[in-house]
This record gives C-alpha cells, structure tokens and sequence, in this order.
C-alpha cells in the first residue's frame, strides 16, 4: 500500500505537465478539428446547393455581430452570478472567460463549457466550486429563457410550425422552470447536509431566487437579437422577398430560440451540431413556404443552406471574438484582497 502511494506522488507532477499540455494545446486543436470537420461533411452535400445565392456579406457581418451581442447579454449575466457570490472579477475579464469557455460545448457532453470556465477564473476570491455553480445557472438560465421565449412566442405561428410533424412545440415550455427548480434543490440539499451532518455541514454555493429571476428577463433579450440575427442571415443570401414586418421578426426569434434550445438538449452531440440545424431547417421551411413564391426554387433547400450558413457565421464570430478577448483582455482577475480586512489583520 504504501508503495502504490509513493509511486503515485511520484507520477503525480508528470501526469499534471501532461494534463497541462492537453488542455493548452491538444483540446484546442481537437475543438478546431471538430468545427472543421463538421461544416466541411455538411457543405460538402451537392443536394444543398440546387438554389441560386447572391451573398451579400454586409448583412452577414451584421448577423454576426448581433448574434456576438446576444452573448455579451448571457456573458454578462455570467459576470453578475459571479459578483452575487462575491467574486472579485471585472466584466471584460468575466466575459473573456465566458466567450472562450464556450468552444467547450463543441466536445460531447458540453461538461468542458464549466471546466473551462472554472480553469480561467481561480484567483477571483470565490471557490472552484462557486465558479461552476455560476456556470450552470448561467447556461441553464440562457436556455431556459429560450424556452420562455419560444413558448411565449408559438401562438404567432402558424398551426402547422406549433406542431411540427405531429408532436407540439410546446415540449419546450417546461424547461424555463428549470433553474427556478435548481434553485429549490440547492436549497433541500443543504438542509438536508444541515440535519444530517449539523450547522457545521459544508454548503452549495447558494444563488437567491430574485437573481435567476432577473437574470431569465435579461438573457430573455438576447434571443430577441438573436432573431434579428437570423433575419439578417436570410437577407444575405439574399432573400429579399421577405421583408422584417412585426410577425416575421416574432416567427424567426421563436424559430431560432427553439431550435438552439433543442441542440442544447442534445448532450452528446457536440455544440448540438445537426440537431439545432435540422429543426430550423424544418421550421423555416414552413415559415418561408409560407411567404416566398412558388417559383424562388427549393424552399427546403434554401432553408438548409440558411441553418448552415447561420452556423457558419455564428461560429466565426465566435471565434474571432474569443481570440480577441484572448489576447487582448484582462487574462488574470485581480488578486482577491479585501484592503480594509488587511489592514485589520497587520
């Protein structure tokens, strides 16, 4: 036995150089790889491009900008959970870590969007553990605002798009309960460590009920501009024949909100690649059979082209954003220091 533990503290400072190497060079390739990977086997179906397409990359820059909007939003809902539990980090730092721990839902399991997260923020006066439990509320509370969203907004559909292919739509509805329930169950959880253990027992951090609840009204907005962001892709592939009326803007921010809530939901597909594509395929399909004349060619087609292109631009936003925030934002937090408690304490 005590051999097994001296081999093991011997191994230890090869098998953290090795960890630390992985996650510096090897994930990241492995992340790009994936993002290659994908977009390459699915522009590569002939089938998708039986449509004449005049891009227009003003619009596109413009979506990409406003869907980098849409995550400032959820970043900076990040940022304060993280000031709720007392964290001493400032917003451009929160959301660097934000927008970068964000290829993390590129591996299976969308796990390493928290343990990037908790990696980038160690030294902001709060535990690892607090780190990725601000984690999970944030992408909990930004999918369940897209649910909200989306369920709100389904009336303005059409019946056929409010129940695609039989099943309703409205499945969606009770995931925006979801971190509200989170809530309930941090709090039966300490209890429950209270009783069993005593008031000494070790807590979950814990996040109040008022702060999911504003932060649910705020990531609200962002699936808004996302909508907008989905309009402007259309527009630059030049789909003029669609205009941004009142109903079209409410019909793609319901579309696109449930969509990307259903990739979110499909845990072992990394960045919920396909599945978000394949329902805003068949959603826009129906929207835009609904408007455009029967001569423009393959709606499905021209909707499947859009999913993708969305995702395209999306994606290189993404990373262009996150690069930049890489080199050029804050990479260490401040030293979590309370100055008046050092002073009592010399």
């Amino acid at each position: 036995m005590r051999r097994a533990v001296e081999s093991c503290r011997r191994h230890a400072p090869v098998a953290r150089r090795y960890g630390i190497v992985f996650y510096r060079y090897v994930l990241p390739l492995v992340i790009v790889g994936a993002i290659g990977w994908y977009f390459f086997d699915k522009l590569n179906n002939p089938k998708l491009w039986t449509n004449t397409f005049t891009v227009h990359a003003e619009w596109l820059l413009l979506s990409a900008g406003l869907y980098l909007a849409a995550h400032a939003i959820w970043g900076t809902n990040s940022v304060l959970l993280l000031w709720n539990q007392g964290a001493h980090v400032g917003w451009l730092t929160g959301v660097r870590a934000y927008y970068i721990s964000q290829f993390g839902k590129y591996v299976p399991g969308k796990v390493w969007v928290l343990v990037l997260r908790v990696g980038m923020l160690g030294n902001i006066g709060i535990s690892r553990t607090a780190v990725g439990v601000t984690a999970t509320y944030e992408a909990l509370t930004a999918m369940a605002a897209g649910a909200l969203v989306g369920t709100l907004l389904l009336p303005t559909l059409s019946a056929d798009q409010s129940g695609l292919n039989g099943v309703s739509l409205y499945w969606v509805a009770p995931i925006a309960l979801v971190p509200i329930g989170l809530v309930g169950l941090n709090r039966f959880v300490n209890r429950v460590n209270r009783w069993r253990i005593g008031h000494d027992a070790p807590q979950l951090p814990r996040v109040k009920l008022h702060v999911v609840l504003f932060g649910l009204v705020l990531t609200s907005g962002g699936w808004f501009v996302m909508g907008a962001s989905l309009w402007c892709t259309l527009r630059g592939l030049g789909l003029d024949a669609y205009p941004l009326t009142g109903p079209a803007y409410l019909h793609l921010t319901c579309i696109n909100a449930i969509a990307y809530v259903a990739g979110f939901l499909a845990l072992p597909v990394p960045a919920g690649g396909g599945v978000r594509e394949f329902a805003l395929q068949k959603l826009l399909t129906l929207e835009l059979a609904a408007v455009l004349a029967p001569g423009t060619g393959s709606i499905e087609g021209l909707a499947a082209v859009a999913a993708l292109v969305l995702r395209l631009v999306w994606t290189t936003a993404e990373m262009a954003a996150a690069g930049l925030l890489y080199w050029l934002a804050p990479t260490h937090p401040p030293l979590a220091i309370d100055p008046e408690a050092a002073n009592a304490n010399a």
